[in-house]
């Protein structure tokens, strides 16, 4: 196999495709533990991780990747170690042309990051749903033009007034990430939040007043985007009740009912949930509605003319622009037996 060299002099580490692949991953994703990128890059592997943990211990004992151990241990199990991009990596990608999503690295402040335990689980459930979305694209013929993650969006965060607080401070709109999803010549344009179930009725209301403002307000100019759909992933099917419940409430206070579509939720989890499930069965619940709905237009039945849009494509499958490498699976498979 060819192998792909920085060119930095630093670096010793021959880097391959697949650790290519790796890099690439982490710089779009900023945090990834081992098993997103396995699901990501590996899915057909079946050793818990084990292949892609030795790759990823590697890349950072080479400076590649920051190994962060910070995280608190949970009750049952280990926690994961979360890895970011390091100098090395950040070299090695700039050396190929291509953009670092962070545009500074302080290893101090990323393992800081690590022990504020709320931030990182927080950040990680982000990266589940836009794991689930890039697997998506890879495997139908769905594409992901842009993705702009909740770090890019806080350097230049957009700042409203709440929608009907004249009185209120002006926020600033920072989404847990954003992304367009295209299926053919269609794009669905989405603002990512994540809920925990720690916020409380009047934090929640102020968030979608404050959307609201956003989406009718600078939204369109920032982003370029002609659309909007607020994708609200919750831990369970009560807190999605109580949610779409509070969202309803707040655009009747201020007379924008009908902006109700904008809002999707789901308990649906990212994880263990195929993702053409998540994205095109019936999961998704507009706010204040019981019946829920597809994130995505449903593909045709079979035998309509339509059918062959969001077929499996013959292997092997289109993948991303940003991970165009055929990953060396048979050197894996020998290297896991």
């Amino acid at each position: 196999m060819d192998r792909l060299f920085s060119e930095s002099t630093m670096a010793t580490l021959p880097i391959g495709e697949a650790d290519d692949a790796i890099l690439r991953a982490v710089n779009r994703l900023g945090y990834m533990t081992a098993a997103q990128v396995g699901r990501l890059l590996y899915p057909e592997a079946h050793d818990e991780n084990r292949y892609v943990q030795r790759r990823l211990r590697r890349l950072a004992e080479a400076d590649y990747l920051l190994r962060l151990r910070e995280l608190p241990t949970p009750r049952f199990g280990s926690a994961p170690h979360v890895f970011t991009l390091a100098d090395q990596g950040r070299k090695h990608l700039s050396s190929r042309g291509i953009a670092l999503t962070s545009p500074y690295y302080r290893p101090s402040e990323e393992r800081a990051k690590a022990r504020d335990n709320p931030f990182m689980e927080h950040a990680l459930a982000a990266v589940d749903v836009l794991v689930a979305a890039e697997m998506l694209c890879r495997d139908y013929l769905v594409s992901m033009p842009r993705l702009i993650t909740e770090r890019e969006l806080k350097r230049n965060p957009v700042r409203v007034r709440p929608f009907g607080r004249p009185e209120a401070p002006r926020m600033a709109v920072i989404p847990d990430a954003w992304f367009e999803l295209r299926v053919q010549d269609e794009s669905v344009y989405v603002a990512l939040e994540l809920d925990r179930g720690t916020e409380g009725q009047q934090h929640w209301r102020r968030k979608v007043a404050s959307l609201v403002a956003w989406a009718e307000g600078p939204y369109r100019e920032a982003f370029q985007a002609d659309n909007l759909t607020v994708a609200v992933v919750v831990p369970t099917a009560a807190r999605r009740i109580q949610l779409s419940e509070w969202t309803v409430e707040e655009l009747e206070a201020v007379d924008r009912r009908e902006l109700a579509e904008l809002f999707l939720f789901t308990e649906a989890s990212p994880v263990t949930t195929d993702p053409f499930e998540l994205f095109f069965s019936l999961l998704w619940y507009p706010a204040g509605e019981a019946q829920p709905v597809s994130f995505l237009d449903a593909p045709p039945p079979a035998g309509t003319d339509d059918a062959p849009r969001l077929v499996v494509p013959p292997s092997p499958s289109p993948k991303p622009e940003w991970l165009d490498v055929d990953l060396p699976w048979e050197g894996v498979e020998r290297e896991i037996e």
